[in-house]
């Protein structure tokens, strides 16, 4: 029996989160799962520039969560394919550790593991539950999302 090498539990991801790398041009790229430690990723193809960026940021597709500068380092990268067995397009696996977190990271980022991941059914009930007050309980964290210039490299 093989133990756990790893400090943080992993999650997956729960709803379509994506990592911006930030080479130019910028790079979406599907999160896979993620921990307080690191996160895993999916490229297409063979993608060099992962080596070449100093940060990256999360966000998520309908804006509601955004956290930027995260430092990183690449741990693993291996051959892999997709979750979409329509899109046969090989792939590579990235897991990349976060480094040098600050405080007001880890607490956004935490803040993500527990709304936007597979991580018990007690989140997914909160989840629900706020999405039925949102009307008059908004989100106090998706006051940085959808800078879209921020993806078009205007920043």
């Amino acid at each position: 029996m093989q133990t756990e090498r790893r400090k943080h539990r992993r999650f997956k991801v729960q709803d379509i989160a994506f990592a911006v790398i930030n080479p130019e041009p910028v790079k979406l790229v599907p999160i896979l799962d993620i921990a307080m430690g690191g996160l895993g990723i999916y490229v297409d193809g063979g993608a060099k520039w992962v080596n070449h960026s100093p940060k990256l940021e999360i966000m998520v597709a309908d804006c509601s969560f955004y956290l930027d500068s995260l430092s990183f380092e690449i741990i693993t990268s291996f051959r892999a394919f997709p979750g979409d067995v329509s899109n046969m397009i090989n792939g590579r696996r990235y897991n990349l550790r976060f480094s040098n977190l600050r405080p007001v990271q880890k607490a956004r980022l935490k803040y993500f593991i527990r709304n936007y991941t597979h991580s018990g059914l007690k989140f997914q009930f909160l989840r629900r539950f706020r999405k039925l007050l949102h009307p008059i309980w908004p989100n106090r964290h998706s006051e940085l999302s959808c800078n879209l210039g921020a993806w078009q490299g205007l920043h």
